[in-house]
């Protein structure tokens, strides 16, 4: 039986505009929200394909800062469109290093260069490396 049969058949006696109410959960109170609790309900979830070794850096580096992966990939983000609007020469370069795509919802896939995907193994080789004692 679905959640939703499940909730309906438990409120099957009230009012059904009271029921969805209750199934739905309270309304929040804006008025006793803090202004992180506001700016919280403002940001936008978004999901990205991207290489392992991308993901597992963003969150080696988020762990070294003592934040969250997604605080860190938004920084990164931010940067790198900050990169591309100035035209950067180096992010320039890599985005030229594109094939056709095979798809009709966009024309290009990118590569990361391999340079970069090199830099990126050894920095996850490093920092995944036991310390050793007394460092």
């Amino acid at each position: 039986m679905s959640k939703r049969r499940r909730q309906q058949k438990k409120y099957s006696g009230l009012d059904p505009a009271v029921a969805v109410h209750l199934t739905n959960g309270a309304v929040r109170n804006k008025a006793a929200m803090t202004s992180k609790q506001r700016r919280d309900m403002q940001r936008k979830r978004a999901t990205y394909d991207m290489e392992p070794v991308v993901k597992a850096v963003v969150e080696q580096i988020a762990k070294r800062e003592e934040t969250s992966a997604s605080q860190i990939a938004e920084q990164f983000l931010a940067f790198a469109v900050r990169a591309y609007l100035r035209k950067d020469p180096e992010l320039m370069q890599a985005l030229e290093d594109r094939t056709r795509a095979n798809t009709p919802r966009f024309q290009f896939d990118l590569h990361l260069p391999e340079e970069w995907q090199l830099a990126l193994e050894a920095y996850l080789a490093e920092a995944q490396k036991p310390k050793k004692w007394g460092e």
